[in-house]
């Protein structure tokens, strides 16, 4: 006669909602042919650390400025990105070309932060291109020098501007830019070596791109979509023949490019650079309880923090011929906190490899990442997610990383997304992980 025992365990880590991609799910457990026999509780450690290696390159948002708030310390963004052209080799006319203005338009994606308070920015000109075939880091640094923009303004980003040529009314950033520099660089440069303007891949390796960032005394950190195509600078041009039109409007103008543009067509690439002073901040990364776990962890974008959750613990029932039905950690919001940040809507678990970091198989298979569960306004904000493929490598020795997973914030690379979260050590509601076992003996 066949027995099945059935074993559930609560253990302390993760977050994400995903489906189960082994076998036997969830639903057979209680079904016909399982018998419950216990529950018992492993321990389980998290602890908050640093997300080393966060790739930026070609982000779905480019980011700007900076925020400080007493439990995350200060957070800041700038970008890079390339350039190309309205149109190759432009003809800008042949006599008394002059460039009268020029604006960037920077169409508004998100905001986080005081919206009210001045914002500093300065825009500049890189002295080094970006090679798309490379990998770029939060980490990475550009190096630029003329400066195009230099300004304070009150960014209003909710107010819909329309400009001469944009499609409609949006909502952008919008700034003058160095007419002086344009005028050398672009329509007088057009002329004199015209090979740089044949393709965009010419100019790319001619004009570089441009750096934004914003000024250390920012009370918030905006987001730009490179997919819109109000993301260009705007050059107004004129020349004895525009001017002496009593028709026309006396003026033309030129657009470099700086969307994407659909499937990228234009082969424009851009990098966010994130930087962080954890000096203020409620936790330190050197002071992690390793051996017993936190009663709190961080999670934050851009790099600046994940959670880890560590399952080594779970080794003692290595070879002991268990089959894992449903593995599901579940992870809990600090009650309250929600309110003063924008917790991340979904998150993701990666393996620990040495220095590599490796996306669950089961996200691979079905989901890129673990939802937001919303209970109540003030409580019960937790990410639930599924973990039954790792758990069972665990136990049969299949798996090579280090039987822990860090927990990351969707949409690392450009959100400013953070949530603070019970850890295994929460007196009330800590991370906890339901493991459903069955065995035949």
């Amino acid at each position: 006669m066949r027995i099945f025992y059935l074993l559930a365990l609560v253990i302390v880590p993760f977050i994400a909602c995903e489906r189960n991609s082994g076998p036997v799910a969830i639903d057979f457990v209680d079904g016909d042919g399982f018998n419950l026999d216990y529950f018992d509780t492993i321990e389980i450690i998290s602890t908050t650390e640093r997300f080393d290696s966060l790739v930026t390159l070609n982000p779905t948002f480019l980011m700007v400025g900076n925020y400080n708030d007493p439990v995350f310390g200060t957070s800041s963004s700038n970008f890079i990105t390339e350039l190309v052209l309205g149109s190759v080799s432009p003809d800008f006319g042949d006599s008394n070309v002059v460039v009268d203005s020029a604006f960037i338009s920077l169409p508004f994606a998100g905001w986080y932060g005081d919206t009210a308070a001045d914002f500093g920015i300065t825009i500049s000109h890189l002295n080094e291109g970006i090679d798309g075939d490379d990998l770029y880091y939060a980490t990475s640094q550009f190096s630029s020098s003329t400066v195009l923009c230099d300004t304070i303004l009150k960014p209003n980003p909710n107010q819909l501007t329309i400009r001469t040529g944009m499609a409609g009314p949006n909502q952008v950033m919008f700034l003058k830019i160095n007419k002086t520099f344009l005028q050398s660089n672009i329509i007088d440069a057009s002329k004199h070596d015209s090979l740089n303007f044949a393709s965009n891949e010419s100019f790319s390796d001619y004009f570089k791109g441009i750096k934004v960032t914003g000024h250390a005394d920012n009370k918030a950190i905006y987001q730009f979509s490179p997919n819109e195509s109000d993301f260009r600078i705007r050059i107004y041009f004129s020349n004895d023949s525009l001017r002496n039109d009593t028709i026309g409007p006396g003026y033309n103008y030129f657009d470099l490019l700086s969307w994407r543009g659909v499937n990228n067509s234009f082969g424009v690439n851009s990098v966010n650079i994130f930087d962080f002073d954890k000096t203020n901040s409620t936790f330190s990364f050197d002071n992690q309880d390793t051996l017993n776990g936190e009663i709190t962890t961080y999670i934050q974008a851009m790099g600046g923090a994940v959670t880890s959750v560590n399952l080594k613990n779970i080794n003692y029932l290595k070879d002991s011929n268990y089959f894992v039905n449903h593995a599901e950690l579940k992870i809990p919001i600090r009650e309250g906190s929600s309110l003063e940040y924008f917790p991340p809507t979904k998150i993701n678990a990666f393996m620990v490899s040495g220095n590599d970091r490796i996306l669950m198989q089961e996200y691979l298979d079905f989901s890129t990442g673990g939802n937001l569960n919303i209970e109540s306004v003030l409580r019960d904000h937790s990410y639930t997610l599924e973990i039954t493929k790792f758990v069972q490598q665990i136990l049969n020795g299949s798996d090579s990383t280090e039987g822990r997973i860090l927990l990351v914030p969707n949409g690392m690379s450009s959100t400013v997304s953070r949530a603070v979260l019970n850890g295994n050590l929460d007196p009330l509601e800590p991370m906890s992980l339901k493991l459903y076992l069955s065995k035949q003996e």
